[in-house]
C-alpha cells in the first residue's frame, strides 16, 4: 500500500484536516485513531507493525499529550473515517503528472491517475522513472542500459559501455600504428602488422652476428653484405639436406614411388644450389673480372629472392584472406548461439505464463463451479420448515455406503423462514448405530445461521420424516421426534453444525425391496422433512405477542 497524495492534488486549495499526521501528504484511505488524530491507512499500519511494542501519537506528542492513555495508537483502536472520505471526494482536483490535463472530483482521481498515460514508470533497463507515454522510445533510443550492436565487431553491449570499457576490447575496433601512422587496422591485426607489416619496426637478421634493421632496409642491408648471408644461406641448405636425408631413409620403402621421386628431385636441387653457392664463393676470392661474375650471380639469386618474397607476400594475402572470413563465420555462429539462448529464455518464460495463467484459469473454475453450487442451492432453498429432498442415483450411493466409501449423505440447507433456524438432514443409506446394515437411517441437524442470535434456544419445534412412496397407493413410511431441551444437538450452534440426532431405524432395508410399495423409482428417491411449526419455541425478537415492548416511540 501506498503513503498519501501529493499536496498539489487539490487546485484550490485544502482544509489542514485532509493531511496525513505521519507523512504529511492528503490522506489516502483516511482512518482515524483513538485519539482524533487522521492518518493514512498505509501509514498507520506501518507505524503499529513497525516493531514497538506501544506507539505513539506524533501529533499528540508534538501537542504535549504524550502522557495521556489515549495517545498510544492501538490496532483495534484504529476505524475508517467515512466523513473525511465523503468530504475530500467532492473537492475539485487535478492531475499531478506533468502534462495531464485532466481536471474533477477527487472521487474519480485514483481511477484516472492508474490510467494517466503521463504517470512515471520506471524504465526496466536503467530504473528511470518516465512518463509511459514516452517510455517506448526511451528503451529504443535513449536509455544508456539499452543494448546495442557494435558497428566494428556486431557484439550486442550496454549503451553506457560502448564507448568506454567496449572499445578498450573490441577486436575489430582500427587503431593507428604508432610507427608507421597507418590507420584503420583492427585492433586484432595490429601485432601481425607490427610483427610484419609494419615498415618501421626493427627485425632481428637471421644471420646471428648481424644486427636488427628496419624492415623497409632489410634489402638494401642483404645487398651489403652479400657473402656473410650466403653463407648462412648455405649452412642452411646444408641443414635442410641433412633433414631430407634423414626423411628418405626414415620413409624406406613406405611410401609410394611419387613422393621418392619428388624428394629425389628436392635433394637434387639443393645440391645444385649447394654447388652454385660454392662456384660464387670460389669466383668471389678473385680478381676484379671474376668478382663482376660473382655479383651478376648475387643479382640474380637476389632476383630469385625478391620474387620468392612476393610468392610469400601473395600467400600471406590468401591466408589473411581465409582468416577474416573464419573470423566472420565464427562471429556469425556466435550471433546465431546468442539468439538462440535468448528465443530458449522466451519459450521457458512463455512456458512460465502459460502455467500461471493455467493456475489461474483452473482457480477461475474453482469459483465458477462454487458459485454454480451456492446458486443452485438458493434456487433449491426452501424458508418455510418443509422440505422435499431428491435422491437421485441411489443405487451408487447406496454401493458407496456399503464399501465404506462415502456412508451418509447431506441435503441443502433448508429454513423455518427467511430469519428463521437454519438445518439440514443426514442419511445414511446403509445405516448408521444400531440401524448399520439393516435400515436406512436419518437425522436432523441443527446449523449455525446468521440470525441465531435473534431466535429462541433450545430448539423446540417436533421433527417429521416421510419417505415418499412414488407408487399408486401412496403407502409413506413416517416417523418424528421431539427436541430433547437438554441435548447439545438443539442448543445454538457454536460451530457450523451440531451434532445430528433423529431415527437410526427409519426404514428397514428390506422394504426396498418390497413390490407392493415404490420409495426408490426410476434409481430416485424422495424424502420429505418437514416442521410442525405451531410447537416449539417463538421468536421473542420477531414476536410482537411476546416478551418486552421494543417498538420505537416517535420524539
Amino acid at each position: 500500500m501506498q503513503a498519501g497524495y501529493s499536496r498539489d492534488v487539490f487546485s484550490s486549495g485544502f482544509d489542514t484536516k485532509f493531511l496525513c499526521n505521519y507523512c504529511g501528504n492528503i490522506l489516502r484511505d483516511p482512518v482515524q485513531s483513538y485519539c482524533g488524530h487522521r492518518f493514512c491507512r498505509a501509514c498507520i499500519q506501518g507505524l503499529v507493525s513497525s516493531g514497538d511494542q506501544r506507539v505513539q501519537c506524533l501529533q499528540c506528542l508534538s501537542e504535549g499529550n504524550a502522557d495521556e492513555e489515549y495517545s498510544f495508537i492501538n490496532q483495534d483502536q484504529i476505524f475508517p473515517d467515512m466523513a473525511v472520505k465523503r468530504e475530500m471526494s467532492s473537492i475539485e482536483s487535478k492531475c499531478v503528472n506533468p502534462g495531464c490535463s485532466w481536471k474533477g472530483n477527487f472521487k474519480h482521481y485514483e481511477a484516472h491517475f492508474k490510467e494517466c498515460k503521463y504517470q512515471a514508470s520506471p524504465c526496466t533497463q536503467c530504473g528511470n522513472l518516465i512518463t509511459a507515454s514516452k517510455l517506448n522510445d526511451h528503451m529504443k533510443n535513449e536509455c544508456q542500459m539499452r543494448r546495442v550492436k557494435c558497428k566494428y565487431c556486431s557484439a550486442e553491449v550496454v549503451q553506457q559501455d560502448l564507448e568506454t570499457t567496449h572499445q578498450n576490447e573490441c577486436p575489430k575496433f582500427p587503431l593507428k600504428c604508432d610507427s608507421c601512422g597507418k590507420k584503420k587496422i583492427p585492433r586484432e591485426k595490429m601485432q601481425q602488422h607490427i610483427d610484419k607489416e609494419c615498415a618501421n619496426q626493427k627485425i632481428q637478421c637471421p644471420v646471428p652476428a648481424c644486427e636488427k634493421v628496419d624492415r623497409n632496409k632489410f634489402q638494401h642491408h642483404v645487398e651489403q653484405k652479400p657473402g656473410l648471408h650466403i653463407v648462412h644461406n648455405m649452412e642452411q641448405v646444408n641443414v635442410l639436406s641433412e633433414k631430407v636425408e634423414q626423411i628418405v631413409a626414415h620413409l624406406g620403402n613406405n611410401e609410394s614411388a611419387n613422393n621418392v621421386g619428388l624428394i629425389t628431385e628436392l635433394r637434387n636441387k639443393v645440391q645444385e644450389q649447394e654447388q652454385a653457392i660454392r662456384t660464387i664463393m670460389t669466383t668471389g676470392g678473385g680478381g676484379g673480372g671474376s668478382g663482376s661474375v660473382a655479383g651478376a650471380d648475387v643479382g640474380n639469386m637476389m632476383q630469385k629472392f625478391q620474387a620468392l618474397e612476393i610468392k610469400t607476400g601473395t600467400y600471406e594475402g590468401i591466408v589473411t584472406t581465409l582468416h577474416r572470413e573464419i573470423e566472420r563465420c565464427i562471429t556469425a555462429i556466435e550471433n546465431m548461439e546468442r539468439q538462440r539462448q535468448q528465443e530458449k529464455e522466451q519459450v521457458n518464460n512463455d512456458a512460465e505464463r502459460i502455467k500461471q495463467l493455467e493456475a489461474k484459469l483452473h482457480m477461475k473454475e474453482v469459483i465458477i463451479a462454487e458459485h454454480a453450487l451456492k446458486i443452485s442451492n438458493l434456487e433449491t432453498t426452501v424458508y418455510d420448515g418443509n422440505l422435499m429432498w431428491r435422491i437421485p442415483e441411489w443405487t451408487k450411493k447406496r454401493r458407496e455406503a456399503v464399501s465404506g466409501q462415502c456412508t451418509s449423505i447431506y441435503s441443502t440447507a433448508f429454513y423455518t423462514s427467511r430469519s428463521g433456524y437454519k438445518m439440514c438432514v443426514r442419511l445414511y443409506p446403509n445405516g448408521d448405530g444400531m440401524g448399520k446394515g439393516t435400515h436406512v437411517s436419518i437425522f436432523f441437524v441443527i446449523m449455525r445461521g446468521n440470525y441465531d442470535a435473534l431466535l429462541g434456544w433450545p430448539f423446540g419445534h417436533r421433527v417429521i420424516f416421510r419417505m415418499i412412496d412414488q407408487g399408486q397407493n401412496g403407502n409413506h413410511l413416517i416417523d418424528s421426534f421431539r427436541p430433547d431441551p437438554s441435548s447439545t444437538s438443539f442448543k445454538r450452534p457454536t460451530s457450523e453444525m451440531n451434532i445430528a440426532s433423529g431415527c437410526p431405524l427409519f426404514m428397514p432395508l428390506s422394504k426396498l425391496d418390497d413390490p407392493s410399495v415404490s420409495y426408490v423409482k426410476d434409481d430416485v428417491m424422495y424424502v420429505n422433512v418437514c416442521l410442525d411449526i405451531s410447537e416449539g419455541r417463538r421468536n421473542p425478537a420477531l414476536d410482537p405477542g411476546t416478551g418486552p415492548d421494543r417498538s420505537l416511540k416517535s420524539k
